[in-house]
C-alpha cells in the first residue's frame, strides 16, 4: 500500500485476466473506500489523471476568498454549486473554480466522488462526497490534510504505476 488512509492511499493488485493494461485498485481518502463501486483500472490512463492533479501549475489558493466565511462543507457546496445552472453562482470566475479545487477527477474509478482541496486559514482540508453507493451518498466528509504529504503519495503511487505499465 502506498500512502495513509486517512488521507489517500492505493493499493495496486494484480493484472486482470492477463491484461497488461487493466489492474485492480483500491483508494481510499480520508478513511473512504473511494473504488468501492469500481476498482479494475486502466492504469496508463489513471497515471495520466493524477499526474495533472499535482503536476499543474494550478494555485489552489486562489480562489480562497469564496470559502473565507463558509464552513468547510458549505464551501464544497458552493464550489459544486458553480456548475449548477440554476445557481447564482453558476459559471462565477469562468468556470474555474470547481477545477482548481476539483481532485479526483481520475476517471471512471472515481466518478462516484466529489473531491475538493478547499484552502482556510488553519490550513487545507479535503472534502469528499459520495454520489454512490446510496448507502453513502449525500453527506460530505471534510477533513484537515497535510497538503504537501497528499501530493507527495499522488506522486509516489505514479512513480510506483509507471514501472508497471
Amino acid at each position: 500500500m502506498i500512502g495513509d488512509k486517512s488521507i489517500v492511499a492505493f493499493e495496486l493488485g494484480d493484472n486482470v485476466d492477463g491484461s497488461d493494461e487493466l489492474f485492480e485498485l483500491d483508494i481510499w481518502v480520508l478513511n473512504e473506500h473511494v473504488t468501492c463501486e469500481d476498482n479494475i483500472a486502466y492504469l496508463k490512463s489513471l497515471v495520466h489523471y493524477i499526474s495533472y492533479d499535482y503536476g499543474t501549475d494550478r494555485d489552489i489558493l486562489k480562489y480562497k476568498k469564496y470559502f473565507k466565511s463558509l464552513s468547510v462543507e458549505d464551501a464544497h457546496r458552493f464550489i459544486l454549486s458553480t456548475r449548477d445552472s440554476n445557481s447564482e453562482y453558476y459559471d462565477i470566475e469562468n468556470d474555474q473554480i470547481y477545477p482548481n479545487q476539483q481532485y479526483l477527477d481520475w476517471g471512471p474509478n472515481t466518478d462516484n466522488v466529489f473531491c475538493f482541496a478547499i484552502p482556510k486559514d488553519d490550513g487545507v482540508y479535503i472534502s469528499l462526497e459520495f454520489m454512490s453507493p446510496a448507502s453513502k451518498a449525500g453527506s460530505v466528509k471534510c477533513e484537515p490534510i497535510d497538503f504537501v504529504l497528499f501530493n507527495k503519495i499522488l506522486r509516489d503511487f505514479v512513480s510506483y504505476a509507471e514501472q508497471k505499465i
